[in-house]
C-alpha cells in the first residue's frame, strides 16, 4: 500500500479519547443543484439538525465510489474530506481525524449591519403558495457599486419543525441576530446577480428524510494553534510510516 493511499484512508481513523465534540444530524435533505443556468444538474445532500442550524454536513459526489464531505460549524470549525459511499451509508458515527479539521474565524459577522432579511408575499408555484424571503444589501448605493447579489429562499410546506437552513455565514449571522424569517426547509434556494438578474447556485428540493448520524471531533484537535497543527502533521506522517505493513482500523 503506497503512502498516498494511506494518507487518504487515515482521514477517518479514530483517535481514542474520552473528550469529544459530538454533532447530531437528524435530517438529510436532497437537492438538485445548478451552478448557473447553463450548467448540468448535480446532486447535493445537506445533513442538518432540525433544532440547531449552526452546523451542517454537505455531501457531493466525488466519483462513483466516494462522497466529498464538507462539515461546517458556524461557531468555528471547518472540515473537508472524502468517504466511500458504502461506509457513509452504514455509519452512525463518523469520526473526523484532526488532520482534516481546521479552525474557522467568521470574517463576516460585521456584515449583519449591511444586510437585511425581507419577508415577501407568498409566492405561487404550481398552484400552491409558499413562504418566500430574501437576504439583500440594505445600502442601495453600495449594492449598485459592487453589484451585490441577493439570496432568495422559498420554504417547503409543512416543514416549520425545522430551523432555516443557512449555509452562508452572513445569512446565518443575520438570522441569529434578528430571527425574523419563517422556519422551514428551503424548497428553493438561489442567488440572483445585481444587474443581469441571472440565477446561480440554484438549489431545488427533491426530498428530505429523518436520519440519525453523528460527526465526532476529538478535543485533541487543536485547530486554532498553527504550531499544534504542524506538530500534529508530523505525528501523522510518522504514524503513517509505521502503518505501512499493518491493517488499518476505522472508527465510524
Amino acid at each position: 500500500m503506497n503512502y498516498k493511499i494511506l494518507l487518504f484512508l487515515a482521514l477517518f481513523i479514530g483517535i481514542p479519547s474520552y473528550s469529544q465534540k459530538k454533532y447530531l444530524f437528524d435530517y438529510m435533505v436532497e437537492y438538485d443543484l445548478k451552478d448557473t443556468d447553463t450548467s448540468k444538474v448535480r446532486k447535493e445532500y445537506i445533513l442538518t439538525n432540525s433544532k440547531d442550524n449552526s452546523y451542517t454536513l454537505t455531501l457531493f459526489e466525488k466519483d462513483s465510489l466516494n462522497f466529498g464531505l464538507i462539515f461546517f460549524d458556524q461557531n468555528g470549525i471547518y472540515s473537508k474530506s472524502i468517504l466511500d459511499k458504502k461506509s457513509f451509508s452504514r455509519a452512525e458515527f463518523i469520526t473526523l481525524n484532526c488532520s482534516v479539521v481546521s479552525g474557522y474565524g467568521n470574517p463576516y459577522k460585521y456584515q449583519t449591519k449591511n444586510y437585511d432579511f425581507t419577508n415577501k408575499s407568498d409566492t405561487l408555484i404550481d398552484g400552491q403558495y409558499y413562504f418566500y424571503y430574501f437576504l439583500k444589501s440594505n445600502k442601495p448605493k453600495k449594492e449598485k457599486r459592487k453589484k451585490l447579489a441577493t439570496e432568495h429562499f422559498i420554504v417547503e410546506k409543512n416543514t416549520s419543525f425545522h430551523l432555516p437552513i443557512l449555509t452562508f455565514a452572513t445569512s446565518y449571522e443575520e438570522w441569529k441576530l434578528e430571527k425574523n424569517i419563517p422556519n422551514g426547509i428551503p424548497k428553493q434556494m438561489y442567488m440572483v446577480t445585481y444587474k443581469e438578474k441571472k440565477l446561480f447556485l440554484f438549489y431545488e428540493l427533491k426530498r428530505y428524510a429523518k436520519i440519525n448520524k453523528y460527526i465526532i471531533i476529538h478535543d485533541e484537535c487543536d485547530y486554532t494553534d498553527p504550531e499544534a497543527i504542524k506538530k500534529r502533521d508530523a505525528q501523522i506522517i510518522r504514524s503513517l510510516k509505521n502503518m505501512i505493513n499493518k491493517p488499518l482500523k476505522f472508527s465510524f
